[in-house]
């Protein structure tokens, strides 16, 4: 049994076209993880760079604790299933099943007892000695997996195991894989283009889009809180309901307007959304699922659509109504009035009437117009407004001492502050509030909505609080933005900065040495980050590169000379911002004018076309 890390890995083929982008995942030991995405996603071959048939372009493959970038696949025990069985005709089942272990040389009677328990467990005993062209479909996909169960491998590999089968067999065999994985206790890693399979079958699923990774969550929270757009529309049967719409904040939540109804979003919903989207004016994508939208004779909290019927599909427990609020528009399907309702039994509605749909407010879903990202999630950063005077800030119903850093800089005035989740924690003092919800966010991470005078904010915290109960707040400053009128006045602390320039040698009397060159300074880099630069090929010296850098791993002290251009007391926290060259940064503590990198840690990319080294 083996845990899988695939760390920044990319694919390029003819040195531009990129088939997978930084492509990030860990996976547990004995998870069951889908990929899913469109054809050309790029999804079968971040599978196929898994187990050794494709190169991998750039990035890092462990397998347990072996890199397995060079290592041959035969040599990375692993066992794959394809989307045809490549059975051999001539063969028994019982010599398919055991051809493997034959190549490995291993004995008779370890191989005979290995595929009598194989067959046993996918049931097929009785078919070991018939030929496949005697075997049906599901069967000959059997025989497959029993080749891949033998082997006994750290991880199972599936590329779209069940395409060539029938609607009926397809879900018998999902159902059969699931069985096998919770028996088996190993990993798997699945590869569909449908999204039934993925949402039945996987404890995490990765969809992916144009060889990007568009999210990575829960089949659950994928439905709940997609990311984007494309994952909304992606997943879900029957798809996403979008629909152009503005959105404005007033007294009793956030009002949606589209072209032929109004929805209003309620106060506790209200604040997951980015506020810059509440002005009536930004142009939003909304989104409504059809089982949050239903068929009534009235609606009686008010939020409603009122739409012809075009087509009515009865699925026997669940009815689909495809309605259209323009009725000009009825049988286009793609047009931005029509959408699609659920519901359960016979409302006797027909095609050509006019319905009342009743819609679920607090489950609507709203992505920007222009890049498609969600503008309502799960965690939240909140904006609240602060009133700055004397050297004190009054927010969240309470009236706080700014820290040096930010008394010198903030006029007495109105700001909006912004408060990220990561930037609060609970703590014995701080501004005074009450859990008003808990959301388990799995892996001893809970997200907490906490009312802090008329505001919400939302942080992440161990688990143990419960609704009602009364709390404090800290709030880290560092990591707050103040702004007026929309613009910076004070920014929080960068975690990272990016140093552009080239890798180079250079020789100091009759050494060699290596170095980055960043605007004529040269850092000198260790030996083992030579040797992970030197793997990347010779022609890195040839490349224009970024180096990336935590700022709380750069440390004072070392040779790397740097300019001091100011000190930052946050109180619990002092920091200074530092020059080097034309690039600016901040590092915790304070000390000299020369620092060091942890290089460890320095991330290098080839700028020419994005694509990270290492």
């Amino acid at each position: 049994m083996a845990k899988v890390s695939l760390k920044h890995i990319y694919k390029v083929y003819d040195g531009k076209v990129k088939a997978v982008n930084d492509f990030n995942l860990e996976i547990e030991d004995k998870e069951f993880i889908v990929f899913v995405g469109p054809s050309g996603c790029g999804k079968s071959t971040t599978l196929r760079m898994v187990a050794g048939l494709e190169e991998i372009s750039a990035g890092e493959l462990w397998i347990g604790d072996t890199l397995c970038n060079h290592v041959e696949p035969k040599n990375r025990n692993i066992s794959m299933v394809f989307q045809n069985y490549a059975l051999f005709p001539n063969m028994s089942v019982y010599d398919n099943i055991a051809f493997g272990l034959r190549m490995h040389k291993v004995p008779k009677n370890e191989i005979d007892e290995k595929v009598r328990a194989a067959a046993e467990i996918l049931g097929i005993t009785e078919y070991l000695d018939r030929k496949p062209k005697a075997l049906s479909g599901g069967q000959r996909q059997r025989v497959a997996l029993g080749r891949a169960i033998v082997r006994e491998p750290n991880v199972f590999l599936f590329d779209e195991p069940l395409s060539n089968l029938d609607a009926k067999l397809r879900a018998r065999m999902r159902t059969e894989i699931t069985r096998l994985h919770k028996r088996l206790q190993t990993t798997f890693i699945y590869v569909t283009h449908d999204q039934i399979e993925a949402m039945t079958m996987g404890d995490r699923i990765v969809v992916m889009k144009g060889g990007y990774v568009q999210q990575i969550d829960t089949p659950q929270n994928l439905f709940r809180w997609p990311e984007n757009k494309f994952v909304a529309g992606f997943i879900g049967t029957p798809q996403m309901n979008f629909f152009p719409a503005t959105l404005k904040r007033d007294k009793g939540g956030v009002t949606v307007t589209t072209k032929d109804f109004t929805l209003t979003v309620p106060a506790s919903e209200a604040y997951r959304l980015d506020e810059e989207y509440l002005d009536g004016e930004r142009k939003v994508t909304l989104g409504i699922r059809p089982d949050d939208i239903r068929p009534v004779a009235k609606a009686k909290s008010g939020a409603e659509i009122r739409a012809e019927v075009a087509l009515v599909e009865e699925l026997g427990t669940q009815i689909l109504v495809y309605a259209n609020t323009d009725k000009s528009r009825l049988m286009e399907e793609n047009s931005e009035t029509a959408f699609c309702a659920a519901t359960a039994g016979n409302p006797g509605i027909c095609a050509g009437k006019e319905v009342c749909f009743e819609v679920n407010t607090a489950k609507l879903h709203f992505f920007d117009e222009a890049t498609g990202q969600t503008v309502k999630h799960r965690i939240p950063t909140v904006t609240v407004k602060g009133a700055v005077k004397g050297g004190k800030i009054k927010m969240l119903g309470a009236e706080n001492a700014l820290p040096p850093a930010l008394s010198t800089k903030l006029e007495n005035g109105e700001y909006e502050v912004t408060l990220p989740a990561e930037a609060l924690a609970f703590g014995k003092s701080g501004y005074a509030g009450t859990v008003e919800e808990v959301d388990d966010l799995g892996k001893g991470r809970v997200l907490y909505r906490v009312c802090c005078g008329k505001d919400r904010v939302f942080l992440i915290a161990e688990g143990g609080r419960a609704a009602g109960e009364s709390v404090f707040v800290g709030v880290a400053a560092e990591k707050v933005t103040f702004k007026q009128s929309g613009e910076v006045i004070v920014g929080a602390i960068p975690a990272t900065f990016r140093l552009g320039g080239r890798y180079v040698r250079f020789k100091d009397g009759k050494q060699k040495k290596h170095c980055i060159e960043t605007d004529g300074v040269r850092i000198e880099t260790p030996f083992e980050f030579n040797r992970k630069m030197y793997d990347r090929g010779r022609s890195v010296f040839k490349r224009n590169l970024a180096f990336e850098a935590s700022a709380d791993k750069v440390k004072f002290g070392g040779d790397i000379p740097v300019t001091v251009e100011e000190a930052l007391d946050y109180g619990d926290k002092k920091y200074t911002r530092l020059r080097l060259n034309e690039t600016t940064f901040c590092i915790e503590g304070e000390g000299g004018t020369n620092v060091m990198f942890d290089f460890d840690d320095v991330k290098v990319y080839d700028s020419d076309i994005d694509m990270r080294l290492f």
